[in-house]
Order: C-alpha cells, then structure tokens, then sequence
C-alpha cells in the first residue's frame, strides 16, 4: 500500500519493536490515531520480511532489536520501498545525520498522548493533506519529510494534534 493515496483509508503501520509491552502501548496509540496495525516484529530480519509481504504505509521502528543494532537496516528497506520510517529510540545520537532517508524520530520516553500526535499529523502527511500546524513536541522531523519544506508548514498547534496538558505514563 505504500505510495498510494491514503485520504479514505487508514494508514497501514509496521511496528518493530523488540519490547513487548512497549509494542502494545504503540499499537494502541496506532489505533487511537485512526490508523492500522499492519504487523509487529521483534528482529530486524523479520521486519523486512513483512515489510517486503506487506509493505506498510509507515513504520515505527526501534534502533536496538533482538538480532542487534538492526533497525537502520529495516528503515533503509522501508524507505526504498517507498514507505514513510519514524524511529522510536532512546539513543538518538546512534543515528546517522540523514536519519537513513527516516522521516523522522521520536526520543523515549514519550507519552501515550504524544505519540498520538505524532501519529495523527504523519497521518496528514502520508495523506498529501495540506499541513498548516508543526509537527508534535515529541517528533523530530527529518530533511527528508515530506511536505513540511514548504513555506505553509507553522509551527502552530491545534486542538486535533497537540499533547494534551495532563500528565501521562511514558512509553520507554
């Protein structure tokens, strides 16, 4: 499905996450976000078996996964693919500048409610809706994402996509 519209469907994610519980706190944001879950792996080479059954429209993928430092591998298949890449890590500074072609990364911890956010803005972008609102606090956008180049992108938040004030548990 990567590379198709997604304006009347619900994006397809790939979850490659090696922490189980981590997984299914992701999985649930997947879903409050409007989205589908298209899959889970634990090692990389499972995810890039998936990924090339089933190509997903976004996939979330950790850096550190059971067989090793293997998720820049899954997220330069995904992207050549055509598919849309967010790393979720905690080791930020293990990725290389260009982010391996990855839209994007979002640092845990992060919250439930943050993840969300993160999820319904890439949703309009996987969409080609116009985006008038920067992207969530969580989520830091790389040079290859796309349409937030463009001189329309602010960094404004609204009610649909900004972290709600209350506290919530975070997702490490």
């Amino acid at each position: 499905m990567a590379g198709t519209s997604l304006a009347d469907t619900e994006p397809k994610v790939l979850v490659v996450e090696d922490e189980t519980l981590v997984a299914l706190d992701i999985e649930i944001a997947i879903e409050d976000a409007g989205m589908q879950v298209a899959g889970h792996a634990v090692r990389g080479s499972e995810a890039i078996e998936v990924a090339s059954r089933h190509p997903p429209d976004l996939a979330l993928v950790d850096l550190q996964l059971l067989d090793g430092p293997t998720g820049i591998a899954v997220a330069e298949h995904i992207v050549a693919q055509g598919g849309m890449v967010v790393f979720l890590t905690a080791n930020r500074s293990a990725l290389p500048s260009d982010l391996a072609g990855a839209c994007g990364v979002i640092v845990k911890p992060f919250t439930g409610a943050g993840l969300v956010a993160a999820l319904r803005f890439l949703k309009l972008v996987l969409a080609h809706q116009p985006i008038t609102v920067g992207p969530p606090q969580c989520l830091e956008l790389g040079s290859s994402c796309e349409p937030l180049g463009t001189p329309d992108a602010v960094s404004v938040q609204t009610e649909t996509l900004a972290e709600p004030a209350s506290p919530d548990r975070p997702i490490d």
